[in-house]
This record gives C-alpha cells, structure tokens and sequence, in this order.
C-alpha cells in the first residue's frame, strides 16, 4: 500500500517542480522529500521524476499518479471538512487564485479580513498572470478564481461577484471637463498599465464610442498604486478601476470628471470546479467576498 505521506510528496512535487520548494510547503527537510520519493519509486517499481539540475518534471506516469492522488485527498479533506461542519467548524485548508491588479487592491486584505473570522483555515492566495493562474485552476492547484468575467475559462462554474467601472483620473495641471474631446485627450502624455492597456481602450469605446489606433504612452507601470502616484506627479492621464481609486491614500489630490466619465468595464466572477459545488468553504467565502464588495 502506498503511505499517504507519499502521496502528499508525489502532488508537492507536481506543484512545485522543485524539492526544496517542496518540501517547504510540506514544513518537512529536502532530504525527507529525497527519501520518501525514493521509496515511492522502490514500491511502485518505475520512476516518477526525472531531474534537470536543481528542477524535478513528472513522468507521464506521474503525472498520472497525481492527479489521482490529488482527487484522492481532495476526498478526505472534503470529509474531514463534512465531520466539521457537523460541529459548525471550519477548517481545512482553501487556495485561492486572482489577478496581480484585484489581488492587491483589494483581495488580499479581505483575505486577511476573512482569516480573522475563520482562523482555523489556512488560506493560500496566488497571484499571478491570467494563464497562469488559470492553469493552476485547470491542474485543481487552485480551488477558486477572483477575476474578470471573460477570463474565467468554460468549464468552471461561476457567480457573480460584482461589476467594475473605470474612470479618467488626472492632475490639476491638466485641464480636462464634461465637455473635453477625445482627440484632446490623446494629445495628452498617457500613462498604461500595461502594453496596448485594455482599460483604457475600453473606456474610450465606452464613453465616445471610438477605439483609437497607435496611442503611443509616455510611460507603463504595472501597478495601479504607481500609475496614480504618477497621474499625481502631473506626468500624464491614466484609466483606472473607480475601486482602486476609491481607496487609494492619495484620492484627495487627483481629479476626475465624476461619474459621467466612469464606463462599465466589466464583471468580476467567482469561479470554482464543478465538483466543489457544495463546498462549505467554497460558499462561506463567497458569501463574506459578496458583502465586501458593497464597499466597492
């Protein structure tokens, strides 16, 4: 029979794709990691690693092997969580998956927030690129998604968390009002928060029905927290979420043209696997998330 600490190793290991990390997930030394890989391999009688420097991959049979073995803990822990729930607990532990943008405006410190009422769960919140994040969904890594609508992929299911608006924001050196143009606005330096700056383009077609082609940004910050930091400094306008304004330190010193010049831009999901459906955690955690978004 094969130990379940072997299994834990095999699903670290597929996770991690290297030991130290490995086992640093699992609180335990490389070297216990080194060992209990080896007697897995001595029972199942072929190798389930293969090694490239510093960096372990799966063989196509272990990768096999953890996926089973991921559904089979998923199993226990479900019924350990069910045996809890029997006496209104909530422990366990709960990966949560976003974008860099929502997770740290926002998400993380309703995490924080969620911990606090819930302190016997371990929650676990990654943040990264879309494809990914999504691929760690994909591999069952992560149990739920916090992020825009038209990125959550087909086969999960989904709720509605909330809407999201985007707004023009600028300084006072910049003499913007109801009735400003388009095409004055993009004579102005343009501050992105990435290349080619979906927000922005969104919010064009949104508030004068027009995309514009070849806008060439005076400069691109991947962090919303930098871009208003900037706006701020007189260094040019920029489109960003009305939340993370709302709760910026520095709201009070930027300009915007109120709400005639906010633009839906579209929808937060929160999505899950199809078989945790039911899951308690799954459904707190919604239910806490739906009444923090009130605040948005």
């Amino acid at each position: 029979m094969l130990e379940t600490s072997m299994l834990q190793v095999l699903i670290a290991l597929s996770q991690n794709e290297n030991i130290s990390k490995a086992a640093e997930e699992l609180n335990i030394t490389q070297s216990a990691v080194s060992q209990t890989l080896k007697n897995l391999e001595n029972k199942l009688g072929f190798p389930v690693i293969t090694r490239q420097g510093k960096s372990v991959n799966l063989t196509d049979r272990g990768l096999r092997l953890a996926k089973v073995a991921k559904q089979y803990v998923r199993r226990i822990e479900e019924t350990i969580e069910q045996i809890h729930l029997e006496n209104n607990e909530i422990k366990g532990k709960l990966h949560v998956g976003s974008l860099y943008g929502l997770g740290k405006t926002w998400l993380s410190s309703r995490m924080l927030d969620f911990l606090a009422t819930y302190p016997e769960l371990e929650v676990r919140l990654s943040m990264d690129f879309p494809e990914t994040i999504i691929k760690k969904f994909e591999q069952h890594d992560v149990d739920c998604l916090i992020m825009p609508d038209h990125l959550v992929p087909a086969f999960a299911d989904k709720l509605e968390l909330h809407s999201e608006y985007t707004t023009l924001v600028f300084s006072e050196s910049f003499n913007i009002t109801k009735e400003t143009e388009l095409k004055d606005i993009l004579n102005m330096p343009i501050i992105f928060y990435e290349n080619n700056d979906p927000n922005f383009y969104r919010w064009c077609r949104g508030k004068y029905g027009v995309v514009p082609r070849n806008i060439k940004p005076r400069l691109v910050v991947n962090s919303f927290g930098q871009m208003l930091q900037a706006v701020n400094e007189g260094l040019g306008v920029a489109v960003v979420p009305t939340h993370v304004l709302k709760r910026s330190q520095i709201k009070l010193q930027l300009r915007t043209v109120g709400k005639e010049f906010e633009v839906f831009s579209n929808k937060v999901s929160f999505a899950f696997h199809a078989d945790e459906a039911g899951s308690y955690k799954i459904k707190e955690l919604y239910k806490f998330l739906l009444e923090a978004v009130k605040d948005l």
